[in-house]
C-alpha cells in the first residue's frame, strides 16, 4: 500500500498518509471497536457477527444523521426546540440494537453528542461525556436524552462565549494570552456562575451577563495592580478551564 495518497483525483490539496487517512474516515476506530467486541462476546460465528455488527453501524448512522439534521433546525433558546427533541428521539428509537430489538442504547446517544460537537475541542466532549453521556449497553429515556441534548447545545454557545472572552484578551493576536488576566476572567466568570445551579439555559446566561462592561472593570483592575506576569495561557487552555466552571454546575446523569 503507498505511504501517500491523493484525497480524490483532481484534489491539489496536499496528500494524506494512511494513517490520517484511517483517522479522517474512523475506519481505524470502527475496527478497533469490533474486534474488541468479537474478543469481549466470543460469538459461535464471528463472521456472521461482524455483518450484523457493520450492518448496524451504518443503520446507526443514517439515522444518527436525520436526528442531527432536525435537532439543528432551531436554536435550543426557542420553544420549538423540544418537539425537534421529541422528533430526533423518535427517529433514533428506530435504531436496531440486535435482532429483533431496537431502541436508543447509550452507544447511539454519545455517538450523536460527538457529532453534533463536531466543531469544538475534543477534550472538551470528552468532559461533556463523563457528565451527561451513558454506558454503550444503558438503554437511554427521552429525559435523559432531552437533558444531554440541552446541555450539548448550550455548551456549544457557551464555547464560543470562552472564544471570545479569550480573543478580547489575546491582544497580540498571537493565540496566547496572558495568564493573569486569564485567571482573572474565569474567576469573575466562575463568579457569574455560582448564582445558578443545574440548569444550562440558566448558566450560560450568567455566562453572557459578564458583557463588555464587566470584562473591562476586570481588566482595568488587573492592569492597575501591575500584576500581570510572564506565564501565557493559550486558547484551548482557557476554553478547558472555562468549561470545567460550566460543567460544575451540570448536573451528572446516575
Amino acid at each position: 500500500m503507498a505511504d501517500k495518497r491523493k484525497l480524490n483525483s483532481g484534489d491539489d490539496r496536499l496528500p494524506e498518509s494512511d494513517r490520517q487517512f484511517l483517522e479522517r474516515t474512523n475506519v481505524g476506530q470502527m475496527v478497533r471497536d469490533v474486534l474488541g467486541k468479537i474478543a469481549a462476546n466470543r460469538p459461535a460465528d464471528p463472521v456472521l457477527f461482524l455483518a450484523e455488527y457493520f450492518d448496524s453501524v451504518e443503520d446507526q448512522s443514517n439515522l444518527v444523521s436525520r436526528a442531527e439534521q432536525v435537532l439543528c433546525m432551531t436554536h435550543h433558546s426557542r420553544p420549538m426546540f423540544e418537539c425537534n427533541v421529541r422528533m430526533a428521539y423518535d427517529i433514533l428509537i428506530k435504531h436496531k440494537v440486535a435482532k429483533k430489538l431496537y431502541g436508543i442504547n447509550g452507544t447511539v446517544y454519545n455517538n450523536l453528542i460527538r457529532v453534533l460537537c463536531r466543531n469544538i475541542p475534543p477534550a472538551v466532549v470528552n468532559k461533556l461525556l463523563r457528565k451527561v453521556g451513558c454506558q454503550d449497553f444503558e438503554a437511554v429515556s427521552f429525559d435523559v436524552f432531552k437533558w444531554g441534548m440541552f446541555t450539548c447545545f448550550v455548551l456549544q454557545d457557551y464555547v464560543q462565549l470562552a472564544e471570545q472572552l479569550f480573543s478580547s484578551l489575546d491582544m497580540q493576536k498571537s493565540g496566547k494570552a496572558d495568564k493573569v488576566l486569564c485567571d482573572a476572567v474565569l474567576e469573575q466568570l466562575r463568579m457569574a456562575l455560582a448564582s445558578n445551579r443545574a440548569d444550562p439555559r440558566r448558566i450560560v446566561e450568567s455566562g453572557y451577563s459578564l458583557g463588555p462592561e464587566g470584562l473591562h472593570t476586570v481588566l482595568d483592575r488587573v492592569l492597575k495592580r501591575g500584576s500581570r506576569g510572564q506565564s501565557c495561557e493559550t486558547s484551548e487552555q482557557f476554553i478547558l478551564e472555562a468549561v470545567e466552571a460550566f460543567l460544575t454546575k451540570v448536573k451528572k446523569l446516575q
